[in-house]
């Protein structure tokens, strides 16, 4: 049972070094980017979608 585990080890270690052989690291430039933050109300701190005026008539859309 030991050398199963130990051979399935092996086997991913082994794939691993291929892929990062394949795939090196991407400049930043093509890396995709992530998620924007949101926009919140300075005055009561909700979230503001598509840069909307806040109800609570504060300065809503702005961060």
């Amino acid at each position: 049972m030991i050398k199963v585990v130990t051979l399935f080890l092996v086997f991913i270690l082994v794939l691993a070094m291929f892929g990062r052989l394949r795939m090196p690291k991407l400049p930043k430039s093509l890396k995709r980017k992530g998620v924007q933050s949101g926009v919140k109300c300075k005055a009561c701190g909700r979230y503001s979608l598509a840069g909307e005026k806040c109800p609570c008539g504060g300065a809503g859309g702005k961060s």
